[in-house]
């Protein structure tokens, strides 16, 4: 079986993206071979193609998650081939077939289109990472939280009963609101409107757009005490900002999962692009301002 996969020789805009086609080995103990159906690109992707987050030798490739379909499976495992199934990847989702560990497999709900199944994973396990990290609060501030990951955080951390106000541009305050938080638009001014709809210290903040901006305000509002916390691995100035990687974990994967099935938290899919198009993908993930997550759709 062959995969093609979208790989990147040298860092620079989307133009240095192509697409290479491989005959897959066989498949390996304890791996699933997934054929893509969808799979999310994050803005961690588009970075590490520029170079500006660099990881991993040249040709690098690219994703974190997917949903798909198994077409090769050895025995022994709850999992058939046929199945419908999300995830996180191995080393790499944006391709057409991938191996991926049998652990970091989720089944599909029927009632979870394939363009939101693919876009899950990643920022899921992100969010429930960063509420963990952070502990018992009553109030959390989130910077540039429209994106996928913020967008789950806030339901989660609503979920726990913590007051949420979160930071986005202005098109998208009336998507942070009808998530549940407290919208506030970034710019100039930010710590005099966030002091005014949070008068008492926020108990942690955590920074989704790694801006200077964000780190100042929330030395500004968060309480001495408090954890100010980043997720967009960009250098800070500041030695109270604690960085938080994603930690993996499908039991808390299929919580989030079970709960956009029930419809108790709501998910959106901002654009969604051909694989063939994926250079117009990762150009439009470097404008910034999503809301919610993009996709990649590989045409069968």
């Amino acid at each position: 079986m062959k995969s093609t996969i979208l790989i990147a020789q040298t860092y620079g805009p989307a133009q240095v993206l192509e697409f290479y086609t491989q005959e897959l080995p066989p498949l390996a103990t304890g791996m699933a071979r997934i054929q893509v159906k969808y799979a999310g690109i994050n803005p961690i992707d588009a970075r590490r193609m520029t170079g500006e987050f660099r990881h991993g030798a040249m040709p690098q490739t690219f994703g974190t998650e997917f949903a798909g379909t198994i077409v090769d499976i050895h025995p022994g495992t709850v999992w058939a081939i046929g199945d419908e199934v999300l995830g996180s990847g191995g080393a790499f989702t944006h391709a057409t077939v991938i191996d991926v560990p049998v652990g970091n497999l989720v089944a599909r709900p029927q009632n979870i289109d394939w363009a939101i199944a693919g876009t899950i994973a990643g920022v899921a396990q992100t969010a429930m990472t960063i509420l963990d990290e952070i502990g018992e609060v009553k109030s959390l501030l989130i910077h540039g939280a429209s994106g996928g990951v913020g967008s789950i955080t806030i339901q989660l951390a609503k979920e726990r009963g913590i007051n949420v106000v979160a930071t986005a541009s202005e098109k998208n305050q009336d998507y942070l609101k009808s998530l549940g938080a407290v919208a506030v638009p970034y710019g100039p001014g930010l710590v005099d409107r966030l002091k005014a709809v949070h008068p008492q210290p926020f108990d942690a903040s955590v920074d989704m757009s790694g801006t200077e901006e964000a780190t100042q305000a929330s030395l500004l509002t968060v309480k001495p005490s408090g954890i100010i916390s980043s997720i967009a691995g960009k250098p800070v100035s500041s030695s109270r900002v604690k960085a938080i990687w994603v930690k993996r974990n499908p039991s808390n994967l299929k919580y989030v999962v079970d709960g956009i099935a029930s419809g108790k938290f709501s998910w959106e899919v901002d654009q969604v692009f051909s694989f063939k198009d994926a250079a117009k993908a990762y150009s439009y993930i470097l404008e910034g301002h999503t809301k919610g997550k993009n996709a990649l759709a590989f045409d069968e």
